[in-house]
């Protein structure tokens, strides 16, 4: 029989799993470098705010390091994290290289539906050129043909394909700009080989049954509690290389094993599913809903899956950065706000130079609202201290509010401001 789990506690489990359930007591480079393990994976994006996305998601969680620092614990020498297409772009621990196997295979099996396919002659050009150094797109002759961002030269295609199917790994950025490396100078030999996996074509890896379980695995321990979608959308195992109902199968093997433990959460109709170590702590009852007061990136892993989101905590949320400015409701790149277990508010930020001083800007501030349209007082006390907390991480002096939503909430919000700011 399943485990019956109120929504409190599937909160409770989230939160946890996510790592944002106080703000970490240690504020090091090791400790934050103990991030992206927990996370198994944060998602790059070529949006930049207030920080690239990648940043705030370490900030959410340890907002007393800098983002040089954060760029420092994910960009080591010798390398522990790889590059590759996870939920979508993602830095992840090294130690799941092996594991992507799977997705390797999957866009050899499809080599004829690359665009841009490059030549032979350039491909082998590549990787001599990397058998020397590592190298940016820029440094081997150019990432880009001279048109859109898009328009990749011949050898930026050759670059993506060869990490696409492995033989290139990126384990350094500079800038925004990857940096490439053949994979054998760059990630150890046992996570290259061994004696129980297998070749496919070439790739040398698990099985994709064994990758995709170890996938699972780790999706659930960073979820805590989740549906077969929301399990699916972490990695995103469905449609690369495998499809749902394979990935179904190996799920209720994992169940089977009790690796992976079924769970009704009360008002959730799909089936669910919870990681049984984050059980263990609910049942000793050391998990609670509090959780640190922050802004979420819209690309942070607690709110990747937007129905998973509207599930645990009643949002609608939509990332409106490429939706046509006449046309948004919450703005550019609204932030949620995380405050005592709940997502609060919606806050689209901004900077600008004032004089000698940088002031944030909160260019608009829509909070949630009861049934009767009421903004409850702690919602406010928290987008505060949100606003400060970022404030203070980006080096900006004060913050200025913008748009207020509903208005009737603007004056206890500057109120509220004000005395965080004190």
């Amino acid at each position: 029989m399943a485990i019956d789990l109120s929504l409190d506690q599937a909160k409770a489990l989230a939160i946890h799993a996510q790592g944002l359930a106080e703000t970490p007591a240690s504020t090091s480079v090791k400790a934050l470098g103990a991030i992206l393990p927990s996370l198994g994976a944060v998602q790059l994006d070529t949006i930049s705010t207030l920080a690239r996305s990648h940043e705030l998601v370490h900030y959410a969680r340890s907002a007393d390091v800098s983002r040089t620092q954060v760029e420092a614990a994910l960009w080591a020498d010798p390398p522990h994290t790889f590059e590759y297409w996870s939920h979508a772009a993602c830095v992840l621990p090294m130690e799941m290289f092996p594991y992507f196997a799977t997705r390797r295979r999957g866009f050899l099996d499809k080599k004829n539906t690359w665009n841009n396919m490059p030549s032979a002659k350039t491909i082998r050009t590549v990787k001599k050129r990397l058998s020397e150094s590592s190298a940016t797109a820029t440094e081997l002759g150019g990432a880009k043909k001279g048109g859109e961002w898009w328009d990749w030269s011949e050898t930026k295609e050759a670059l993506e394909w060869l990490l696409a199917i492995g033989e290139v790994v990126c384990t350094q950025r500079i800038g925004w700009r990857r940096v490439y490396s053949l994979t054998q100078d760059s990630v150890p030999g046992h996570l290259l080989n061994s004696d129980s996996w297998i070749t496919h074509k070439g790739i040398t890896g698990p099985s994709d049954d064994e990758c995709i379980r170890a996938l699972l695995l780790d999706s659930i321990r960073t979820l805590g509690v989740g549906t077969e979608n929301d399990l699916i959308d972490v990695h995103r195992l469905s449609g690369w290389h495998t499809n749902r109902s394979h990935v179904r199968k190996i799920l209720a093997l994992a169940v089977e094993s009790g690796d992976i433990v079924p769970v009704t959460v009360r008002g959730w109709t799909d089936p669910t599913f919870a990681s049984p170590s984050w059980l263990k702590q609910l049942d000793k009852r050391s998990l609670t809903t509090d959780s640190t007061t922050t802004l979420l990136s819209p690309f942070d892993s607690l709110v990747w899956h937007r129905e998973r989101v509207a599930r645990l905590f009643g949002m609608d949320y939509r990332l409106e950065a490429y939706t046509p400015a006449a046309k948004r409701i919450y703005g550019y790149f609204a932030m949620p706000v995380l405050h005592e277990g709940q997502l609060v508010a919606r806050v689209d930020p901004g900077r600008i130079k004032d004089g000698r001083e940088t002031a944030m800007v909160a260019k608009t501030v829509t909070f949630e609202t009861s049934a009767k349209g009421v903004v409850p007082t702690e919602a406010i006390t928290g987008t505060a201290q949100a606003l400060v907390r970022a404030a203070t991480w980006v080096n900006a002096q004060r913050v200025e509010l913008g748009d207020i939503k509903p208005t009737s909430a603007q004056p206890k919000l500057a109120k509220a401001l004000a005395a965080a700011q004190r």
